[in-house]
């Protein structure tokens, strides 16, 4: 990841000092368009497998994740699980917003 930092502070660089071309920015638009092609359906399958253990358990994830973290419910495997799950949707919808230029 360090070489990759570096390699975004040469880009940032070479902005600010007015070294762009057209090249740079159409391979920075597909490289962030690929990006978040990706994150939208690993989002989607995610949202998906929510969907089912909410239904399951008659409770939103929101509401699930809530109560887990406050202790209110066990430790099974599938509520570890359904954790991990709500935590990867939250990671991505986080990076899809920076991605997508909002804040997150």
């Amino acid at each position: 990841m360090s070489a990759t930092l570096e390699q975004i502070k040469t880009l940032e660089r070479i902005y600010t000092e007015g070294y762009a071309d057209s090249f740079l920015d159409q391979s920075l638009e597909k490289i962030i368009a690929h990006q978040q092609a990706r994150d939208q359906a690993d989002l989607a399958l995610l949202e998906q497998d929510l969907y089912a253990l909410e239904q399951e358990h008659g409770m939103a994830s929101e509401e699930f994740h809530r109560r887990y973290t406050e202790g209110e419910l066990g430790d099974e495997a599938e509520f570890v699980e359904w954790n991990a799950l709500y935590k990867m949707m939250s990671r991505l919808r986080t990076r899809l917003d920076i991605l997508q230029g909002r804040e997150p």
